[in-house]
C-alpha cells in the first residue's frame, strides 16, 4: 500500500534468502531489482510490488561508538540496538566523468530512513515515517571514507594489541587492502582530484574540508605506520615475506603523501 519498513532479518541472512522468504509470502508481487525511488505509474499500479535492500544503521550513541576503554562487544551492540535511523548510499557521476580518475565526479545521493520507532522492538519491523535525501560532494565523500578506514584501522589494531583477535588474518588483510589501493594510485587520486590549482580556485568554500583530508590522510600513514608495527610482533613466520612486502610498499605510499 505505497508503505515502507525497515525490517531485521534473521542472523547471518543474506539478503537473498530475505528477498526469496519475502516473495514466497507475497506470491503475487512483482520483485524490483533496483533501489531507486520508484515513479508515479508504480505508486498508482494495481499489481503488487516489492523494492527490497540493504539499509545500513545510523547508532544513536555515537560517543559509546567512540570512545576509548569501552569493549569491543559492547560497541557491537550499540551499532545494530536501538536504532531509529537507516541509511542508503547511491553513487552516481554529474557531469562528465573523468575516466582517468573517476573520484573527480563521483557523487553519493543519502537517503536517511527514519522509523515510528527504533529496532528491534516487539517486532522485526517497523514502519519509515520521514525519509531525508542529501547528496554528498566527491570531496565529502572522499572525506568519509578515509574517516571510515581509520576506524576500521584503528579497532583492528586494538583488538589485536589486546589479544582479542584469534588470528591475525583481519589485520593483515586490511594493512594489505588500504596499503595496496594506496600504492595503487588510491591516494594519488584524491590529490590529482582536489589538491590541485585548478579545484582550490574553482571551489573557495571547500578550503576547511580540503585541509581535513589532508589530515585524514597524514593520519592514516601514521595509523599504518603504527599497525605494521604491531602486525610485526604477531606475525607468524609464513607470513613474514608478505609482511616486509607491505613495509616496503608502505614506505614507498608515504614518501608520495
Amino acid at each position: 500500500q505505497n508503505k515502507e519498513f525497515v525490517c531485521r532479518g534473521h542472523d547471518y541472512e543474506r539478503l537473498e534468502a530475505f528477498q526469496q522468504r519475502m516473495l514466497n509470502e507475497f506470491p503475487h508481487a512483482i520483485a524490483m531489482q533496483h533501489a531507486n525511488q520508484p515513479d508515479e505509474t508504480i505508486f498508482q499500479a494495481e499489481a503488487q510490488y516489492l523494492q527490497i535492500y540493504a539499509v545500513t544503521p545510523i547508532p544513536e550513541n555515537q560517543e559509546v561508538l567512540q570512545r576509548d576503554g569501552i569493549p569491543d562487544n559492547i560497541k557491537s551492540f550499540y551499532k545494530v540496538n536501538h536504532i531509529w535511523r537507516f541509511r542508503y548510499d547511491r553513487p552516481f557521476h554529474k557531469g562528465t566523468k573523468d575516466k582517468e580518475n573517476e573520484f573527480k565526479s563521483l557523487w553519493v545521493e543519502r537517503t536517511t530512513l527514519i522509523l515510528v520507532q527504533s529496532l528491534p522492538g516487539i517486532s522485526r519491523w517497523f514502519e519509515v515515517e520521514k525519509r531525508e535525501v542529501v547528496e554528498m560532494s566527491p570531496l565529502e565523500n572522499a572525506i568519509e571514507v578515509l574517516e571510515n578506514k581509520n576506524q576500521q584501522l584503528r579497532t583492528l589494531i586494538s583488538q589485536c594489541q589486546t589479544r582479542q583477535m584469534q588470528n591475525i588474518n583481519p589485520l593483515t588483510m586490511c594493512l594489505n587492502g588500504v596499503i595496496d589501493a594506496a600504492v595503487n594510485g588510491g591516494v594519488a587520486r584524491y590529490q590529482e582530484a582536489f589538491f590541485v590549482k585548478e579545484y582550490i580556485v574553482n571551489h573557495p568554500e571547500d578550503g576547511e574540508k580540503i585541509t581535513r583530508l589532508r589530515e585524514l590522510m597524514l593520519e592514516q600513514a601514521q595509523i599504518l605506520e603504527f599497525g605494521l608495527a604491531v602486525h610485526e610482533k604477531v606475525v607468524p613466520q609464513d607470513m613474514r615475506p608478505l609482511h616486509k612486502k607491505l613495509v616496503d610498499q608502505f614506505f614507498v605510499m608515504k614518501s608520495s603523501l
